[in-house]
């Protein structure tokens, strides 16, 4: 949470008592500026805290509108406001990056066994486990659901490759300590290449994460066909 409501809250105050100590020192004279002064340093020191406190409250507002309530992840509005920004970046940079779609295999099997709120433990885990393999600047967030989004300011093939690859071991470690079978299915395109528009990489990186979906139940089906 920035401040940014606190420290424009406790300026204005300060800036409103040097404005009025300055005009009454003009429009009086220095007998009546000292009066007006002394009175306006009192104001200020009541004044400073309720400021914070309004401050702090615009701070915690605005924070509360771009992350989601159940991860503590940016949500999806905030995704969608700020890729602007990064897309003139990267045009302007001359760079590639990539946004990845993750989506997390079979979450109603978690609901349905261990029900809704150890889901939304399970989503918060694994949101910290997204969080702890961003390295390199990546910016992470819920997209909806049991999906979420990382937008990589890099877009080589073997970072991505060892992003997922160090995101899977890390979730098969997390299923071993919960007993939680937690796993995702992901998808990745790259700027220019498969779209300059978010909803354009975010459409082609679901078409590719469907794909990983696919292989994944049919790897895990093999085994039990085997058997058969």
């Amino acid at each position: 949470m920035s401040y940014e409501g606190r420290i424009t809250a406790g300026a204005i105050t300060i800036g409103t008592v040097l404005f009025t100590s300055a005009l009454s020192y003009w429009s009086r004279g220095l007998n009546s500026s000292m009066a007006a002064s002394a009175g306006a340093a009192i104001i200020a020191i009541a004044g400073l805290p309720i400021a914070w406190i309004l401050g702090r409250k615009y701070d915690q507002l605005r924070a509360d509108s771009y992350l989601d309530v159940v991860t503590g992840l940016y949500n999806r509005r905030f995704m969608e406001t700020g890729y602007p920004k990064l897309n003139l970046q990267a045009q302007r940079k001359n760079k590639r990056m990539s946004v990845l779609l993750l989506d997390v295999n079979d979450f109603k099997e978690v609901n349905d066994r261990f029900g809704h709120i150890q889901g939304d433990i399970a989503l918060r885990m694994i949101s910290q486990t997204l969080k702890e393999c961003s390295a390199k600047g990546e910016i992470v967030g819920r997209w909806g659901g049991d999906e979420f989004i990382m937008i990589c300011p890099y877009a080589d093939d073997k970072g991505i490759e060892k992003l997922s690859s160090h995101l899977h071991e890390q979730l098969i470690k997390l299923s071993q300590r919960t007993g939680m079978r937690l796993s995702v299915s992901l998808g990745c395109s790259v700027f220019p290449e498969d779209g300059t528009q978010l909803s354009q990489l975010v459409q082609s990186a679901d078409k590719r994460m469907y794909m990983d979906k696919k292989l994944t139940k049919r790897r895990l089906a093999e085994p039990e066909a085997k058997q058969a």
